[in-house]
């Protein structure tokens, strides 16, 4: 393994329904990786999300889907994929990431949340092959690019 590999932690699902173990394996790692409550929230919001959609619309029967998320971990970020085995999508379709978060709806917020909560985030799929969300959050100083709490 050279200098510039990441660290890597992988999960991997069939027929998943685990999602306070995807919460709670994503705080840790982003905790002990040194990102601020505000970073650890985004994150695993995101990683979340990002679950709860692969699921939902991998268009498999919930007992045949399997579902991988790997964290990969670089001293300046952290990147997240997660690879459903469902029918994926044409990539030229709406499925897109949207260019801002539509929170005023009642569905379909999840990849415009997504991409709010990550500072690089991409979806990648094909007919018959899956989908792919990739999450990147990148490690800051404290003070340094810190969102203003509104009073």
């Amino acid at each position: 393994m050279s200098a510039a590999s990441p660290k890597t932690v992988r999960l991997r699902f069939k027929n998943p329904r685990y999602e306070r173990i995807v919460r709670i394996n994503t705080e840790s790692i982003a905790k002990k990786m040194g990102f601020s409550e505000d970073q650890v929230f985004d994150i695993t919001l995101a990683v979340e999300e990002a679950y709860a959609n692969a699921i939902e619309h991998s268009g498999c029967c919930p007992s045949e889907l399997e579902l991988e998320i790997l964290y990969q971990l670089f001293p300046d970020r952290m990147e997240i994929s997660i690879q459903d085995s469902g029918c994926g999508f044409d990539g030229n379709n709406s499925r897109s990431f949207p260019a801002e978060a539509d929170l005023s709806s009642d569905r379909g917020r999840g990849l415009g949340l997504i991409k709010s909560l990550s500072d690089h985030a991409e979806i990648l799929s094909a007919p018959g092959a899956g989908t792919l969300i990739r999450i990147t959050k990148f490690l800051r100083k404290p003070g340094i690019g810190k969102r203003s709490k509104i009073a």
